[in-house]
C-alpha cells in the first residue's frame, strides 16, 4: 500500500514536469522553424532522440519486442512520432500557437472517447464537466492570442496530430503493460524516425547552417520533450488513470504561453490569461475527483 501510495506520488510529480516541458517545446518549435524545414525539424529532432535512446537499449541488453507485437510498435512509431510531428510542424507554419494549442488540446477528449468506446475506461458525469471547463479554459486562452483564432490547412494537419497523439496514447499504455516504458518509447523513436527521414533533405547543410540558439532549441527538443517526456509518460499512463493523466494534458498550453511570454516576448491579453485560470481549474477539478475515487 505504502509503495502504490509513493509511485502514485512520483507519477504526478513526473506528470507535472511533463506538462511544463511539453509547453515549453511549443515554444522551441516556433522558435527554431524560421531556420529549418518542418520535414528537417522532425527527422533532426528525433535524430537526437534516437542516438540519446541508443546507449540506454544497449545497457539494457538490447531488448526487443515479441515478433506478434512488432504490428503495434511500428503504428506507436508512425502515429506517435512520425505523422504527429509533421502534422504539427507543418501545421505551426500557418497556424498562430493560441489555435494550435487549442486544437491540440482535443487530444484528451479523443483518448478518453477511445478508452469509453473500447470499454477500457468509465468517466462520471462530474468529471466530464472538468474536462469540457478545461476545454473552455483552452478556447478562451486561444481566442485571447495576438491574432485570434485562424482555421485553414495547417489547422486541419494539428487537428489531425492530434488523433495520432490520442492514437499513440492509447497503444502506448497496451504495450507499456507487458514492456518497460523505456523500451517501448526507443523502439517507438527508431521507427518514427525512419519515417521523418524521407521527408527531410539536405540535412548535413541545415545542421552546418543552423545557429547556436537554434542548437540549442533542437538539442533540448531532442533530449527533453522527445526522449525522456516519452519515456515517463508511458510509465505516468500504466500507474495513474487516464482521465487524470489526459486532464493534465490541457495545461500544456497555459505552459506554453507563460514560456512564449518569458522566451519569446509574446504578451498574452487578459482573456487569454482569463482562459489560462479557468483551464487550470477544470485540470483541478478533474484531479481532486480522482484522488477522491482513489481514497
Amino acid at each position: 500500500m505504502i509503495e502504490g501510495s509513493s509511485a502514485r506520488r512520483w507519477a504526478y510529480a513526473a506528470m507535472f514536469f511533463n506538462v511544463v516541458a511539453w509547453g515549453m517545446s511549443w515554444v522551441n518549435v516556433r522558435a527554431v522553424l524560421p531556420e529549418v524545414g518542418s520535414g528537417q525539424l522532425g527527422a533532426m529532432r528525433y535524430l537526437i532522440a534516437s542516438s540519446v535512446m541508443l546507449p540506454i537499449w544497449l545497457y539494457r541488453g538490447r531488448p526487443l519486442p515479441a515478433r506478434g507485437d512488432w504490428p503495434q510498435v511500428a503504428m506507436l512509431g508512425l502515429f506517435g512520432f512520425c505523422l504527429y510531428n509533421l502534422g504539427i510542424n507543418y501545421g505551426e507554419r500557418t497556424v498562430n500557437a493560441g489555435t494550435g494549442s487549442m486544437l491540440i488540446s482535443c487530444i484528451p477528449v479523443l483518448v478518453i472517447l477511445i478508452g469509453v468506446l473500447a470499454g477500457r475506461e468509465k468517466v462520471g458525469l462530474l468529471a466530464w464537466l472538468g474536462i469540457g471547463l478545461s476545454l473552455c479554459g483552452v478556447i478562451l486562452t486561444a481566442a485571447g492570442s495576438e491574432t485570434g483564432l485562424t482555421f485553414n490547412l495547417g489547422s486541419l494537419l494539428i487537428l489531425g496530430a492530434a488523433l495520432c497523439a490520442a492514437i499513440q496514447t492509447v497503444i502506448s499504455k497496451s504495450l507499456t503493460q507487458r514492456y518497460a516504458a523505456v523500451d517501448v518509447t526507443t523502439w517507438a523513436i527508431w521507427l518514427g524516425t525512419l519515417g521523418l527521414l524521407p521527408f527531410s533533405e539536405d540535412l548535413i547543410g541545415t545542421a552546418s547552417r543552423l545557429s547556436g540558439i537554434g542548437w540549442v532549441h533542437l538539442i533540448f527538443l531532442g533530449v527533453v520533450p522527445a526522449a525522456l517526456c516519452y519515456t515517463i509518460w508511458s510509465w505516468v499512463l500504466v500507474t495513474l488513470p487516464i482521465t487524470t493523466v489526459m486532464s493534465a494534458v490541457y495545461a500544456i498550453p497555459v505552459f506554453s504561453v507563460l514560456f512564449g511570454w518569458m522566451v519569446l516576448g509574446e504578451q498574452p491579453s487578459t482573456l487569454t490569461l482569463v482562459g489560462g485560470a479557468v483551464t487550470l481549474a477544470g485540470v483541478a477539478w478533474v484531479q481532486s475527483l480522482t484522488r477522491k475515487q482513489q481514497g
